[in-house]
């Protein structure tokens, strides 16, 4: 099953929004160490302008918040955005959380994050490539042995970015039936039996020969990281990057299928674009695991991913090998769990989409860290216009600011 992505028109490059997308002995050597600078965790109680109160501040302001509402026009339920930089901090909601009590959505909304957990499942992994305990040219073979075909041949560097040509079990889990998804959400999957959905079916090309968005791909970090450090990867997440960066609203659900705090609900359209919202918020998300499992806000999103291009993460020459992105098989620009945007509006941008079961999550930041933005709507698009006003929002944020002329 495969999402759509934000429109390509708007960026200079499709926008990938896949979502549905034992451990060994720990080893003793030091982690990667992080430190963030202090006021780099920005949090307010609403949605306001930048800071300064000039005409040019209350435009941005404006046009600002007119592209979340284009999103509500376009068919999406809701949706919530935060855009930060050095002057200030912007927060904007549009549309219901809950259609069928009428409640609008809150900007201090929690969601699920789909794709946009790679980012934080590369960076764990490029850790410890820092720490030398995983080398980025290592086969999966060496570290995971026999748990894929052909794993001689694959490299922990191809699984990162889309090129190991590993079948993405996510496109035959359900048969591409959004019913079967609903009806058996709440069914509890394990890491070996999504990767034996993924070897029932040949690769998609020879390793390395090509690139495609497969989900297999980061289950197998997942194992990777688990059989490396002898933790589970919900907790290496937590403990290297989560904590440290004070991300005090993330969180990698374990057997929960809900979503605890406050939040909006999330929808699908089962039949497509013309058939009525259908409730989604609550399911197991072990089909996902290392792949998009997560839950997150806007501002946690704008911390990680401003203290990841800032360097507070990793080491400056695995940050270059990070943000070295080539095409994938649909066009889009990929590094190593990481996307790069190109447009002549904002100049370039690294970060990731997430599409899920009931929410699309765009989160980006400037390359050189000025500006972060995040937004979060309540539904996957289904339609062109959808994907067309989802796309000119994340244009419009990162280029409109309170450094905006």
């Amino acid at each position: 099953m495969r999402y759509a992505s934000i429109a390509t028109g708007v960026l200079a490059t499709a926008v990938l929004a896949v979502p549905l997308a034992a451990p060994a002995m720990a080893d003793s050597s030091p982690r990667s160490t992080v430190t963030v600078a202090q006021g780099d965790h920005v949090r307010g109680d609403g949605s306001h302008a930048f800071r300064g109160g000039h005409d040019g501040k209350k435009n941005n302001s404006v046009q600002l918040q007119k592209a979340l509402d284009d999103i509500v026009k376009a068919g999406a339920p809701g949706v919530v955005a935060e855009v930060r930089d050095a002057d200030g901090v912007w927060r904007g909601h549009s549309g219901k959380a809950d259609l069928k009590k009428n409640k609008p959505t809150r900007n201090d909304g929690l969601f699920r994050i789909g794709s946009v957990t790679k980012t934080f499942v590369s960076t764990v992994v490029l850790q410890l490539v820092q720490e030398g305990k995983v080398k980025l040219d290592d086969s999966v073979e060496r570290h995971l042995p026999g748990v894929v075909p052909n794993g001689e041949n694959v490299t922990v560097r191809q699984l990162l970015n889309h090129r190991s040509g590993l079948h993405s079990y996510t496109d035959t889990l359900w048969k591409g039936d959004l019913h079967r998804f609903h009806d058996t959400r709440f069914k509890a999957y394990t890491p070996h039996e999504l990767i034996a959905d993924s070897n029932a079916h040949p690769p998609t090309f020879a390793p390395g020969t090509d690139g495609h968005y497969s989900n297999t791909n980061y289950v197998l970090l997942g194992m990777l990281i688990e059989k490396v450090t002898g933790n589970t990867a919900q907790a290496e997440i937590k403990e290297r990057v989560i904590e440290p960066l004070g991300l005090e609203r993330t969180t990698f659900p374990d057997k929960s299928t809900r979503i605890n705090g406050p939040h909006a609900n999330g929808y699908m359209r089962l039949d497509g674009p013309a058939s009525s919202f259908t409730d989604v918020t609550e399911y197991s998300t072990s089909w996902a695991w290392t792949a998009g499992a997560m839950i997150s806000d806007t501002t946690d999103l704008n911390t990680f991913y401003k203290a990841l291009v800032t360097g507070k993460l990793l080491r400056a020459d695995l940050m270059k090998e990070m943000k070295e992105t080539k095409a994938l098989d649909d066009g889009s620009q990929y590094g190593l769990g990481i996307a790069k945007f190109e447009n002549a509006a904002f100049g370039t941008a690294y970060g990731h989409v997430g599409g899920t079961p009931g929410f699309a999550t765009h989160a980006f930041t400037l390359a050189d860290g000025s500006r972060q933005v995040t937004v979060s709507i309540n539904a996957m698009a289904d339609t062109d216009e959808e994907n067309r006003a989802a796309g000119m929002a994340v244009k419009t944020l990162l280029t409109l600011g309170s450094k905006a002329k």
